[in-house]
């Protein structure tokens, strides 16, 4: 399963978002197919990290993350992947998955691809 981000619970792109992101979809990398959850940590990294690391996901993609972010979330076995500032779909980070075309984010190249995000909260849940 791979956690994506999203700023509304209909939404199919990915949120410049992370840990104040409002909803993730929980993506099925084996049939393509998704849930969307409503983030129990929104509004603060650290608790998003716990959140997605109890939901069963082996790995999540990002717009914006900080290092604190990543490490709590590769320490809980995670993998990390960049979307490289790009508002990718879920079908897209789908077939880069399956194409094996992620970037994954790693001690190496973190100080590359990993940012302090955005900081305002935007937790509005949709209830449709």
């Amino acid at each position: 399963m791979i956690a994506i981000p999203l700023e509304k619970n209909e939404s199919t792109v990915i949120s410049s978002l992370y840990g104040n992101s409002p909803y993730f979809a929980l993506l099925n990398e084996e049939t393509g197919t998704f849930k969307v959850v409503v983030n129990k940590g929104c509004g603060d990294g650290i608790e998003t990290a716990k959140f997605i690391s109890e939901q069963k996901v082996d790995s999540t993609f990002f717009y914006h993350m900080g290092e604190g972010v990543y490490n709590f979330l590769q320490s809980n076995g995670l993998k990390v992947y960049s979307s490289f500032k790009n508002y990718l779909s879920i079908d897209e980070i789908y077939f880069q998955f399956l194409d094996n075309r992620c970037k994954e984010v790693t001690k190496s190249n973190s100080s590359v691809l990993l940012d302090s995000g955005i900081t305002s909260c935007t937790c509005s849940y949709d209830t449709k």
